[in-house]
C-alpha cells in the first residue's frame, strides 16, 4: 500500500499554501463574453472609470484603447 500511495502522490497536483491572488491576463477576445459589471471592474483595475450606461461594445473599445496606450 505504501508504494501505491507514493505513486499516487507523484501524479497529484501540489496544494497552494498561500492565499495570494494572482492577476490574470485578460484576452481581448474574452471581453465579448464578459458582462458590463465585469467590464467595469476590469476597467477599474486598469485605472479607468467606465460608465455602465454605455453599450457593451463601447466599454470594450475603451478597455482596448487603454490597453494599447499603456503598452507603448
Amino acid at each position: 500500500m505504501k508504494l501505491w500511495n507514493k505513486i499516487k502522490s507523484l501524479f497529484q497536483k501540489p496544494l497552494l499554501l498561500t492565499n495570494e491572488v494572482k492577476q490574470k491576463d485578460i484576452m481581448i477576445k474574452d471581453l465579448e463574453k464578459k458582462t458590463k459589471k465585469e467590464l467595469e471592474s476590469i476597467g477599474r483595475k486598469m485605472g479607468i472609470e467606465l460608465d455602465r450606461r454605455l453599450t457593451k461594445q463601447k466599454l470594450i473599445n475603451k478597455i482596448k484603447f487603454r490597453a494599447r496606450n499603456k503598452t507603448r
